[in-house]
């Protein structure tokens, strides 16, 4: 079938009064939203309207945006998304999900099993096949029916073959959204208690909160992307996707937003069932399959897998070529196991979030005891490692966690809000090896116990070294690594060894690759302090908090808004990236994107002459993109111009939200002397090959953190270099071997940032330039936790980290 005349069928023949002002069709909103459009080639379609009974003509136009890059983070149109987010009534969410708890059945989750949903049928099985499902710690709370081998082949024959009967499939926006707004109203309470009972979640008010205003944000990403299809730019991936989500982030970060945002755009999901904390995604899951029969969406458009581990490995085994993205969130020894047997895997995971403080007061104290304690450690962003003044000793961190609280249930802390409880003893997660807090001697090799609580800490002047160099997370347990260094006021030589322990830290961090960090200073200091670690990291969330300003409190690692554009994601190392995901994901962002790639018509209607209009971009930076032999090649690389150039006309950008301040965009690599992205290019690699990568470096201000490793018998690459004069002060090109670069690798390996083997153009074709760039350039936000922090923007906007184009 031809996919395009399905889109531009499915697009034309909708009435998206939800969506676009006067009921416009959203081929016209489009091109009303965003922005003036010149067109490259045209043809004309007659469509019939069948909402209307009438026909009508639409010049369908392969446009090219003079000013927009749409749903590309930092992007001029996806800043433009954060605008009229919707307001939700938080008291109404807690009472609803009061209520629903109250009335809770527990025994309804023993008496309707967990069960594979197909078709829109569960499929039940044998009572050998009954199983008992557990709560994240570790209780039981309900039964489960794992799939019997004829069920399981079943399922992976629908995986393989399904294709929608619906000739509308391809743009389902109206009622998916339609089935969203019933999930974040109607239904809140009981999915905001459902997670509140497997998860333990205690504040799942606010999750949904988030859900409902950054979601808005997510359509309108969608909206570009679907706009862009029909405009022919680009082709969406349809393979059904698997989604393997976490249970303290379903109603937002993991199962809400990749299963809606992929359905709506016509993707069938297929949804994976856990080992444990199974019930909420199920009956999640159940309700959606609901409201689609309502909605007359073929039910075989989501399918849930309630199988044992090895049978849904087999099915994600033997689906590779026939399913698309697998989307999960997960620890990265989980996540690197999943990428070896599925390499089209996009992977959100963890890292050892840290908080530095060069002040011990309790305010400080208090912020390292709540980032610890969230959720009872089961947020992302929960602190994992905390740099201390050097005076600190043991006894004052266990008297840190004196005022830890322990939750009684979840269901209590939910009516209370309280967020930052602990369930004592729990069985969810094995402790770390820890000796009594009466023995305080004994910290070397084991993590010390609170006296009468259960949190587990231990300290000393070295930063964590774990043995496979990546720290164990232990899951809702707290625990922090304390690392006492920072020197004292009145040490005489404070200044060069504070330059050296945020030497050391930011070395620690760029190899560790937490989610966030937080600094902690005199308000006369902190800045000094955190741009040090801003510039030398590549974190994707930085808190600015202090010690001693009121307005400006102390920084906790687990800070961030979406929805204001305190954008955040979970990113491995750079160097390592490829190991655990294809890309990394930041949020806010478009999930059908990251199966989306140009088509090639598309780019090979793209000239240098589309670089004039509101396009920076040097002489020298044409004079190699005219160098560029294949069309399609050339086309991509004037799309990545045109992308950097408009996402850093304005970088860094403010924030949206009121509570605090804060820049986001993109960022250039850490600017630590001598670190820097080896790009390697072998006997065979092109300069065509070449060119997408090494372009975000040379078009702009991170051209002198990229280092060439050119194999000495590529004579031809070697002389378009020479051509366009790259060996030179700003450029290092190192002609050599095999052999020899490993040699130099495994004495340098340290110093470089990013090791990029330079491969052959993708048979698949080229991803969205947003995804692309995330593989080699940092993104994300750094904040103030004060308010209207107008010293902070001055500050922070003037440093040489953000991305800017090259003069």
């Amino acid at each position: 079938r031809n996919k395009s005349s399905m889109v531009r069928r499915a697009i034309a023949t909708r009435a998206l009064d939800y969506a676009v002002p006067n009921r416009c069709s959203p081929l016209i909103a489009s091109t009303r939203s965003f922005g003036s459009l010149s067109t490259t080639f045209m043809k004309s379609y007659r469509f019939k309207d069948t909402h209307r009974n009438s026909s009508y003509s639409i010049d369908k136009r392969l446009r090219i945006s003079q000013t927009t890059r749409q749903y590309n983070f930092a992007s001029s149109q996806y800043a433009s998304c954060f605008e009229n987010i919707p307001t939700p009534d938080v008291v109404k969410l807690r009472k609803d999900a009061v209520e629903y708890l109250d009335s809770f059945d527990k025994q309804s989750w023993y008496d309707d099993p967990v069960c594979s949903i197909l078709n829109g049928e569960k499929l039940l099985a044998p009572p050998s096949n009954l199983w008992i499902t557990k709560n994240s710690l570790s209780q039981p709370n309900g039964n489960q029916y794992h799939a019997t081998p004829t069920q399981i082949s079943s399922l992976l024959t629908h995986i393989q073959t399904y294709t929608s009967p619906s000739p509308n499939s391809i743009d389902l926006r109206p009622q998916i959204r339609r089935i969203e707004q019933k999930f974040l109203n109607e239904y809140a309470g009981l999915l905001i208690g459902n997670q509140c009972l497997d998860f333990c979640k205690q504040d799942g008010v606010t999750e949904m909160e988030e859900s409902v205003m950054a979601n808005s944000v997510e359509r309108k990403l969608n909206d570009a992307l679907l706009s862009d299809e029909v405009d022919g730019k680009v082709e969406v991936a349809r393979k059904p996707v698997f989604v393997s989500c976490v249970s303290n982030f379903t109603n937002f970060l993991d199962l809400f937003r990749k299963t809606l945002r992929n359905l709506e755009l016509g993707i069938p999901c297929v949804i994976l069932g856990r080992s444990h904390t199974i019930q909420h995604s199920y009956r999640w899951t159940e309700l959606l399959v609901d409201l689609m029969k309502e909605e007359n969406i073929d039910p075989g458009m989501v399918t849930y897998l309630s199988c044992q581990l090895d049978d849904i490995k087999y099915i994600t085994a033997n689906c590779t070529e026939s399913a698309g993205m697998l989307y999960t969130t997960c620890s990265r020894e989980l996540a690197k196991s999943i990428k070896s047997n599925y390499p089209n895997t996009i992977s959100s995971t963890g890292g050892p979030n840290t908080l530095i403080a060069a002040e011990w007061t309790k305010a400080v104290q208090d912020a390292i005891r709540v980032s610890a304690s969230i959720e009872c450690a089961g947020q992302c962003t929960a602190l994992r490692h905390a740099v201390v003044p050097e005076t600190v000793r043991l006894g004052d961190v266990e008297a840190t966690f004196d005022e830890m609280t322990h939750a009684t249930s979840p269901v209590n802390a939910l009516k209370n809000s309280a967020f930052d409880g602990v369930f004592e003893s729990h069985g969810g997660t094995s402790p770390p090896p820890s000796s009594s807090s009466s023995n305080k001697d004994d910290v070397v090799a084991t993590y010390t116990k609170h006296s009468t609580k259960d949190a587990y800490f231990k300290i000393g002047p070295a930063l964590p070294s774990p043995d496979n160099d990546e720290m164990e997370e232990y899951w809702r347990k707290v625990v922090v690594d304390v690392t006492n260094t920072i020197p004292s006021s009145t040490d005489v030589n404070k200044h060069n060894k504070l330059n050296m322990e945020v030497d050391k830290l930011s070395k620690w961090l760029n190899r560790h690759q937490p989610i966030s960090l937080a600094v902690n200073a005199k308000r006369s200091q902190v800045f000094d302090l955190g741009r040090d670690l801003f510039e030398n990291t590549s974190l994707v969330v930085t808190t600015i908090g202090s010690t001693d300003k009121e307005d400006a409190p102390p920084a906790m690692t687990c800070q961030a808004r979406p929805q204001d554009a305190e954008c955040f994601g979970e990113f491995p190392p750079r160097k390592s990236m490829g190991l655990y995901t294809k890309y990394p994901v930041i949020i806010p962002s478009s999930t059908p994107s990251y199966d989306t790639h140009y088509r090639k018509e598309y780019l090979e209607s793209l000239t240098l002459d589309d670089l004039y209009s509101g396009t920076e971009c040097p002489a020298f930076v044409e004079d190699w993109l005219s160098d560029i032999t294949d069309g399609t090649t050339r086309g991509y690389c004037v799309e990545l111009v045109r992308y950097l150039s408009d996402a850093t006309k304005e970088n860094p950008k403010r924030g949206f939200g009121t509570g605090r301040t804060a820049l986001w965009g993109l960022q250039r690599p850490p600017m630590l002397e001598g670190c820097r992205t080896l790009l390697r290019c072998g006997a065979d690699d092109s300069f065509d090959d070449l060119s997408p990568v090494f372009l975000p470096f040379y078009a702009t201000n991170a051209r002198s953190q990229v280092e060439l490793s050119v194999d000495e018998s590529n004579s031809e690459l070697l002389g378009m270099l020479m051509k366009h004069d790259l060996d030179n002060h700003v450029f290092k090109v190192v002609v050599e071997g095999d052999a020899t670069l490993e040699q130099r690798l495994a004495k340098e390996g340290d110093n470089f940032y990013n090791i990029v083997r330079i491969q052959s153009k993708n048979e698949e074709g080229y991803p969205m330039p947003g995804q692309f760039v995330s593989l080699y350039l940092p993104m994300g936000h750094i904040k103030s936790t004060m308010k209207n922090d107008e010293e902070f923007v001055k500050y922070f906007g003037q440093s040489d980290k953000w991305l800017k184009m090259a003069s």
